[in-house]
C-alpha cells in the first residue's frame, strides 16, 4: 500500500479526534457536563471525520475508486487512531489542564445516584448503593479517558464498517 493511504488515515483520525475534543470543550464552556447527557452528540462529528477521510482518499488520492477491503482498513485506522487521540486529549484535560471538569462529572454522577435512590426506594440493595456511591469518589482522569476510548472505539467500529461498505467503489471491469 502506498504511503499516502496511511498518511490520510492517520491525519483523518487526528482531525476527527481534535474536532470531537473541541466539541467537548464547547459543552464545558456552555456550562454543560461534557460527559453527561450531551456527550454522544459528538457522533455526527466523528462520522463526518471518518466519511471525510475516506472520501478525500478515494477522490483525491485514488482516482475516485476504493475497494471494500481497503475502505474497511482505512476506516478502522481512522477509528482507532481517532479514539486513541481523543482519549489522550481527555486525559490531559482532566488530569493537567482543568480538574474542575472531572469534579463536575463526579458531582452529576452523585446527584444521579441520589435521585435513583429516591426513585427506587425499597427495591434497592443499600450495601450495593453505598459501594457505588463510594466508588464515585475514586474516579480518576484515567478512568474517564479509558471509558471514553472504549465507547468511542466500539461505536466507531460499527460506524466505520457501515461507512466502508456504503462508500466502497470499485472501478468498472476492463475488457
Amino acid at each position: 500500500m502506498r504511503k499516502s493511504f496511511f498518511e490520510v488515515a492517520l491525519i483523518s483520525g487526528l482531525l476527527t479526534a481534535f474536532a470531537c475534543f473541541l466539541f467537548l470543550l464547547l459543552l464545558y464552556v456552555l456550562g454543560l457536563n461534557p460527559f453527561g447527557q450531551y456527550k454522544f452528540l459528538y457522533l455526527p462529528i466523528y462520522a463526518g471525520g471518518v466519511v471525510g477521510g475516506l472520501k478525500f482518499f478515494m477522490d483525491y488520492r485514488n482516482g475516485g475508486y476504493l475497494n471494500g477491503g481497503r475502505s474497511v482498513l482505512m476506516t478502522m485506522i481512522i477509528n482507532l487512531s481517532g479514539a486513541a487521540v481523543y482519549a489522550i486529549l481527555i486525559y490531559v484535560l482532566l488530569a493537567f489542564i482543568d480538574t474542575a471538569v472531572l469534579d463536575l462529572h463526579k458531582k452529576e454522577l452523585t446527584e444521579l445516584l441520589l435521585r435513583y435512590k429516591s426513585d427506587a426506594g425499597e427495591l434497592l440493595d443499600i450495601k450495593l448503593f453505598e459501594a457505588q456511591f463510594a466508588s464515585i469518589k475514586t474516579i480518576t482522569a484515567g478512568d474517564v479517558a479509558i471509558d471514553e476510548w472504549i465507547k468511542t472505539s466500539a461505536i466507531g467500529l460499527v460506524l466505520s464498517m457501515a461507512t466502508a461498505v456504503i462508500m466502497k467503489k470499485t472501478p468498472p471491469p476492463t475488457q
